[in-house]
């Protein structure tokens, strides 16, 4: 059943609440078992991971969001399409992925990493299917199943993640609870989406039906834009990991594990606000956009600002509550790094808004620019100033985005 913009904000905000919270859970849990430093080798492996599952988590899916919600009579037919797709891609990317994770470990001065790459490589083609289940709820307005689904996940990989991790495998069956996680949502998903099928009338050939190239000419951009955005959020970490030691990749990756929290309660937002700008697009609703453009950064604004405050005041003791005292010499890059994530989430929003208008390509440029920057910060500032001046790196290369898009989004809608 579709749900309102309201309802639906709801819906996924609880359900982003509950994957920040099994993020959380896993990472403290990790943190405190494995130590540092094979925890800082689990939160790269996880993050290189998460990069990979990107390219096919956001673009196809989203598309499949934005035409699905057109609700013209081809839902059916772009899941499908879409469907064949995803598989496609998702076995292609694993088998390069999988072959290429000597030369990536390679890459970060840690070749003994390899292992834990390849074995990551295999969440790929469920990672994938599920993530387009979830995008075509979104379409749907069924935001209680997307919910569902993502409610589901959290809880699997704190079962998992930590079931596996305390076996004498300790490393490796954290990772193998990461892929069984994924797995164990996918089954339940294909049930979910075959009840959702049965409900909507067969395509209506007499409807201009939406090809796999219009979808992977909106997805394209889109996964650009996507993979930006998040090496901007990891970036810091792989450079870490690359110039500092096992011990430092450890502690700024509790660092920025908190500092995401904000951000990811309020994508909760985003999601809600995807279809119903895509919808208003179709139909040139300018005023309604605008309106729900305002509401929609009301609604951030009155969780990031607090929530930051809290944590750029009491760094110390957040990072030695979570994760205990060997962490807390990351205090300051804390501080800085959620102020900066604090901008990446307004940045989010604003780009949210101009994919959903159909303009894809203008994010993905933004988001390429911000990387670009993030990138020579990063080398620049982390010789000098060690994890802390990977968080002035990110949060400056943040802020840039954040004033560009707004200005845009701003120039675009205030008529």
């Amino acid at each position: 059943m579709k749900q309102s913009l309201r309802h639906g904000t709801i819906y996924l905000i609880a359900a982003q609440i509950s994957f920040v919270l099994s993020g959380y859970a896993t990472h403290i849990g990790l943190g405190r078992f494995l130590g540092p430093a094979d925890y800082g080798v689990y939160a790269v492996v996880i993050s290189l991971m998460t990069m990979v599952n990107l390219i096919l988590s956001t673009g196809i899916p989203q598309a499949v969001s934005k035409y699905v919600a057109h609700g013209d009579g081809n839902e059916l037919h772009v899941k499908r399409t879409a469907q064949k797709m995803q598989l496609t891609f998702s076995l292609i990317l694993f088998i390069i992925y999988y072959s290429f994770a000597g030369q990536l470990a390679t890459l970060l001065n840690d070749p003994g990493m390899a292992p834990y790459l390849r074995l990551s490589s295999f969440i790929v083609p469920a990672y994938a299917l599920h993530a387009l289940f979830v995008g075509y709820f979104n379409g749907l307005k069924e935001y209680g199943k997307q919910s569902l689904m993502i409610i589901l996940y959290s809880v699997f990989k704190v079962v998992f993640i930590l079931g596996f991790a305390l076996t004498s495998y300790a490393l490796y069956g954290a990772i193998t609870g990461f892929i069984i996680s994924s797995v164990a949502v996918l089954i339940l998903g294909f049930y979910f989406v075959h009840s959702a099928d049965k409900r909507l009338p067969a395509s209506d050939n007499g409807h201009s039906m939406i090809s796999a190239k219009t979808i992977l000419d909106f997805a394209t951009p889109i996964v650009f834009y996507s993979v930006a955005t998040n090496l901007i959020m990891s970036f810091d970490l792989f450079f870490v990991k690359a110039y500092l030691t096992d011990m430092d990749a450890g502690i700024y990756s509790a660092v920025s594990t908190i500092s995401k929290v904000p951000f990811y309660v309020i994508a909760g937002i985003y999601g809600a606000l995807f279809p119903a700008i895509s919808s208003m697009s179709v139909h040139n609703d300018r005023s309604q956009m605008t309106l729900q453009i305002i509401k929609s950064v009301k609604y951030s604004m009155l969780i990031l600002v607090p929530s930051t405050l809290f944590v750029v005041l009491f760094s110390r003791q957040v990072l030695s509550f979570l994760f205990s005292d060997q962490y807390s010499a990351g205090s300051t890059a804390l501080g800085v790094l959620t102020i900066g994530m604090g901008f990446f989430g307004l940045f989010s929003l604003f780009t949210t808004v101009i994919n959903g208008s159909g303009q894809p390509r203008v994010s993905m440029i933004m988001s390429l620019l911000v990387l670009v920057l993030d990138l020579l910060l990063n080398r620049s500032f982390i010789p000098l100033y060690g994890i802390a001046g990977a968080a002035m790196a990110t949060s400056i290369s943040c802020l840039l985005g954040l004033v560009v898009s707004f200005l845009y989004v701003y120039r675009k809608y205030n008529h």
